[in-house]
């Protein structure tokens, strides 16, 4: 495969090492040809418009309806049977899709229950009316979480035995059940309390244009938190980055605090979790990244306590019950040079991959206030790419650093997509990069923030699809351009996580190379260099595309393509269902919402079986959470704030499940 729009460099670095031993050298870089990487990847094969297969996208973006999907949810959906407008939904679709995102961008609009001892001064107000209220940005926006169970071919089953039965149970035969509830963190039900907004420790930060527009990067932004470390009133926990379900456990994250246990059917919050007491201290930060290796059935976090003159990476590795691994208790500490902002990472079978852009610290401002924006800025400088032994391997917290070579655009912000080892140890991992795109207005950091293509571009980074190779022993490190297209939230077929994935999906701007915003979906074929696309209409805006196995099949495309759709001329929402095998061909199925969904950003589909759950079963839980809500303004808080020698109340069932 030809990637198009290439640079490839290569280097044979000088490397600082923990754990095993890189000899020190001259630091050399040349340019590789594209055909290189070629002949690795899809041998005789070309990118060429043959085999390109995309429907014309629309241009430009309609904005105007883009910026309506920054305003606040005020009704959340406790459980609602939805049922396709356009389409059938396949009867193989089975399990539960689920997607995390800020929602509330006038903070406190959710009242309390009525008996609340605590009633807020001012009731809620529509987005804009009290800018005071607003926040400055879409990421301090308070989290929520969307949740579509596919029963696939259940229906009523009607016979002398079951007839009762039966009569009591709703039909939802190509149907879905729809919840939607914000995440009940700490912060929010402060701010829910007083009606107002309590947390601006980032403005100072999302005012400044120091970071470029990476730093306030509109879609997820560098700056993620405060540098304060531990639990303040400056880091807001908004729990709105990710949703992960993995051993019948839902959580949410955010990079910079504790995740949030949520109940799986209801949505309802459990509070924060330490992770079966795994994490010690609840001031941990832990990242908004996770990944699942689907080939062993565990899932690894990590977190980093940032610190100027050094900062401390912890990984965490459970297994299909939610359990420390048996292999050094599950985790691994190692030391980073310098303040670590790193947001994502990579699994293979026996390593996680770290790239660690290099930050200039402010000691001054950093000893002073510790804003972000002020304390740290990125420097025109390799970045550092850290390979870490996996807790369950023989040697680990073992860990190799390589200067990855600097090539004008730092790699900060990475997000990377999946990661794997070839048989002759090479690692492998794809990626999406971010580099300032020259924007960076200060008066865009206004509600409602990108109304104009212009203001969108000024608060947004160019993106573009890149492939790494680094061989550990040589210290080698290549990296080529698969696209120069404006990607966001690339993903695989989740059961190759950690393993060689041959297609990646991501959502496209509809201007090719220029700066826009999510609108349609992208399918990659890296062994052919075969590409596909499929856009809405002009006032029409994907999510993030979300792989969801078909029930019997195990090929790489086989399943299907979900995906949030945002209709901002009318401002609803649906869930769009596409074929992987063929997504020009466009949605299959569109099931509404019934409520405008804000633009969000990383989900998960369950495929199995302890996720496929009736129709009854969700309706009881959430009748259940909303009845517990309002007998007790305090009972989320008290089960989020209950501790005892580092176990807390939510942590028992990870602790105990087996037994519970």
């Amino acid at each position: 495969m030809k990637f198009s729009h290439s640079l490839a460099i290569i280097a044979l670095l000088g490397s600082q090492t923990h754990g095993f031993q890189l000899s020190p050298s001259m630091a050399t870089m040349q340019s590789r040809s594209v055909s290189s990487l070629s002949a690795s990847v899809a041998e005789g094969s070309s990118m060429d418009t043959s085999l390109m297969k995309q429907q014309s996208p629309p241009s430009p973006p309609d904005m105007q309806a883009y910026s309506n999907g920054f305003k606040t949810v005020f009704n959340e959906v406790s459980c609602s049977l939805s049922t396709p407008t356009e389409g059938t939904l396949p009867t193989d679709l089975i399990g539960t899709y689920y997607k995390s995102g800020p929602a509330m961008f006038s903070a406190g609009s959710l009242p309390p229950p009525k008996n609340s001892l605590v009633k807020p001064k001012q009731p809620p107000v529509p987005d804009g009316e009290d800018m005071s209220r607003m926040v400055l940005h879409p990421f301090e926006g308070d989290g929520a979480v969307l949740a579509m169970t596919f029963h696939g071919h259940e229906n009523i089953e009607t016979g002398e035995d079951n007839a009762d039965e039966a009569a009591d149970t709703v039909d939802t035969k190509g149907k879905v059940t729809t919840r939607f509830r914000y995440v009940r963190t700490n912060a929010f039900n402060n701010e829910r309390k007083k009606g107002k907004k309590l947390y601006t420790g980032m403005e100072s930060t999302r005012s400044n244009d120091s970071g470029g527009t990476v730093g306030n990067d509109l879609s997820l932004p560098f700056y993620r938190h405060h540098l304060l470390n531990g639990l303040n009133k400056l880091r807001k926990n908004t729990s709105n980055t990710r949703a992960v379900y993995f051993g019948k456990r839902l959580l949410t994250m955010w990079a910079g605090g504790l995740p949030y246990k949520v109940d799986a059917l209801a949505l309802s919050t459990d509070g924060r979790s330490q992770l079966g007491g795994i994490i010690k201290r609840e001031e941990n930060a832990m990242s908004s990244s996770a990944v699942i290796d689907t080939k062993r059935n565990r899932i690894l976090f990590y977190g980093i306590d940032e610190q100027a003159s050094g900062s401390t990476l912890n990984i965490y590795e459970f297994n299909s019950k939610f359990q420390p691994i048996k292999e050094n208790d599950g985790a691994v500490q190692l030391e980073l040079p310098g303040l670590a902002l790193v947001y994502d990472f990579g699994v293979t079978e026996n390593y996680c991959v770290f790239v660690q852009p290099q930050l200039k610290v402010n000691g001054m401002q950093y000893m002073l206030n510790k804003e972000p924006g002020k304390s740290a800025a990125l420097e025109s400088e390799s970045a550092l790419l850290h390979i870490v032994a996996r807790p369950g391997n023989k040697d680990a917290g073992g860990m190799k650093t390589i200067e990855i070579p600097f090539d004008g655009m730092p790699e900060a912000n990475l997000q990377i997509i999946n990661s794997y080892e070839s048989e002759d140890g090479t690692i492998i991992f794809d990626a999406l990069r971010s580099a300032d795109s020259g924007g960076g207005s200060k008066s865009s950091t206004q509600w409602p923030w990108a109304s104009t293509l212009g203001d969108f571009q000024n608060m947004s980074s160019k993106k573009s699809l890149w492939r790494y190779e680094v061989n550990p022993k040589k210290g080698l490190v290549s990296k080529d351009c698969i696209s120069q297209d404006q990607l966001y939230f690339g993903v695989i077929n989740s059961n190759t996580s950690a393993q060689k994935h041959r297609y990646i999906y991501a959502a496209a701007g509809a201007m090719g190379e220029g700066v826009a915003p999510p609108q349609g979906i992208t399918k990659f074929d890296l062994d052919t260099g075969a590409r596909e696309s499929w856009f809405p209409e002009s006032y029409e805006f994907c999510g993030e595309p979300m792989y969801a196995e078909r029930r019997g099949d195990h090929s790489e495309d086989g399943g299907y393509i979900l995906s949030t759709l945002f209709n901002g001329k009318e401002e609803s929402s649906e869930l769009i269902v596409l074929k992987a095998s063929d997504v020009a061909a466009g949605p299959i199925a569109r099931v509404p919402i019934g409520i405008a969904v804000p633009h969000g950003f990383h989900g998960c589909f369950a495929s199995t079986d302890d996720a496929n759950w009736t129709y009854e079963q969700i309706e009881r839980r959430a009748k259940l959470a909303d009845k517990m809500e309002t007998r007790g303004s305090m009972w989320n808080e008290v089960k989020s704030d209950f501790s005892g020698l580092g176990l807390r109340f939510d942590d028992m069932e990870e602790y105990f499940g087996d037994l519970m």
